[in-house]
């Protein structure tokens, strides 16, 4: 069976049975870049006495500055505003995750392997915890070995956005497949002339077509009992989007061109009330009951292979100021007024184990039914397991 499934960067594969979990081993697809030059890809596994994990660490962007740019949901972000480009997602979209440039992504690729265990107790650099927030909105440019990305060499993106929604557990093993796209905003002129880019990759595309008057290449790939599917569309010389689903990406494509309808993620969701849009690196998941019989990470209909059941669920929300130190903080919004005396009974606990443990997680009661989790991510394994976990929250958990 085939299923249109993200094209990801070179697949994290651990073993996750449920993400988070109590007393399951669990995993989740994790994209990020600790310790290695921004041109390299390091392939490593973990061991804990809970969990197995095999992670393929990435480190496939680097930024142009360290300064951050402060831009607030009404400013400008090249030519168009962050409003605008909510406005370019189906309004069914469940997860966004959003980095701001500038930044330029690497087209050098390479693996070498490295000894975790003496390793992870590396500390890291706040330049280094931000790097796997700078890569998640752009993990579905990797596609096929990264083949896109030499096209993007010296390129500043000024804006990376992912919208995705429809979350489903794989065939067999693997990251559980989606519908979404990656776009990129970029301060430079693309200059990639597609017939070009056609002939140069054409014994890699899958096919070439035509939605909604764009010029689309199609490549497909087997990951774990999956075929996955990436959709590549340049709608214009500063943009550049690729889908994991063709429905997806024609609406994307469609209100670019102009199409009225309500957006995704509306301005009047709980969420945006904890959600500092003038950082750098941000999104939130704002949990969708519709799809709670086919979702395995849904907080709705019970206990699942990778969510923390919870029927009153209203969503979550993630920020990481790197200018602030190396904390990362989740903010969890429920119906269930009493999780605020027991924060630790939520997601945001990510399973309780040892692991979890040395994040020395802060819970904070910021509402009735708001709690904020601070997670210390200073050292490698810290900042390994933490995304092992928190990619699984947003819809992304693997099944290992």
């Amino acid at each position: 069976m085939v299923v249109e499934r993200p094209i990801t960067w070179p697949n994290v594969s651990g073993t996750p049975s449920r993400v988070p979990v109590t007393d399951k081993p669990l995993g989740v697809h994790v994209r990020l870049g600790i310790g290695l030059r921004s041109d390299t890809v390091l392939c490593m596994t973990i061991e804990h006495p809970r969990i197995m994990l095999i992670a393929l660490v990435l480190w496939l962007f680097n930024a142009l500055n360290a300064e951050v740019v402060a831009q607030t949901s009404t400013q400008k972000t090249g030519s168009v505003n962050l409003q605008e480009v909510l406005s370019w997602l189906p309004e069914d979209t469940e997860t966004i995750s959003v980095a701001r440039g500038p930044f330029v992504p690497n087209s050098k690729i390479a693996r070498s392997t490295a000894d975790v265990d003496e390793n992870e107790n590396r500390v890291v650099s706040e330049r280094e915890v931000g790097e796997p927030f700078e890569t998640l909105p752009l993990s579905l440019f990797g596609f096929k070995d990264g083949l896109l990305l030499p096209h993007l060499k010296g390129k500043r993106i000024s804006l990376a956005i992912e919208g995705a929604r429809h979350f489903r557990p794989p065939s067999g093993l693997g990251e559980m497949p989606y519908e979404g796209c990656a776009i990129a905003l970029f301060v430079d002129d693309l200059n990639i002339d597609m017939t070009s880019f056609v002939k140069d990759n054409r014994k890699s595309i899958l096919k070439v077509e035509q939605i909604e008057g764009q010029v689309v290449t199609v490549f497909q790939e087997k990951l774990e009992d999956d075929a996955w599917s990436a959709f590549v569309a340049i709608p214009n010389k500063h943009i550049l989007a690729v889908a994991t689903n063709r429905d997806y990406l024609r609406e994307v494509l469609a209100r670019l061109q102009g199409k009225k309808g309500n957006r995704a993620l509306p301005n009047d969701l709980p969420e945006w009330n904890y959600v500092n849009t003038d950082l750098q690196f941000w999104g939130l998941r704002h949990f969708d009951r519709t799809q709670a019989k086919l979702d395995p990470s849904s907080p709705f209909g019970g206990q699942k292979s990778a969510n923390d059941a919870d029927e009153q669920a209203i969503g979550l929300v993630y920020v990481f100021d790197r200018s602030s130190g190396k904390t990362a903080k989740i903010t969890y919004l429920t119906g269930d007024m009493s999780l605020g005396s027991r924060p630790d009974a939520t997601l945001l606990s990510m399973g309780k184990g040892p692991e979890a443990a040395a994040l020395d997680i802060k819970y904070r009661e910021v509402g009735p039914g708001v709690v904020e989790g601070s997670y210390t991510l200073k050292n490698l394994g810290q900042v390994q397991f933490f995304f092992f976990v928190f990619m699984g929250m947003l819809g992304h958990a693997v099944f290992i």
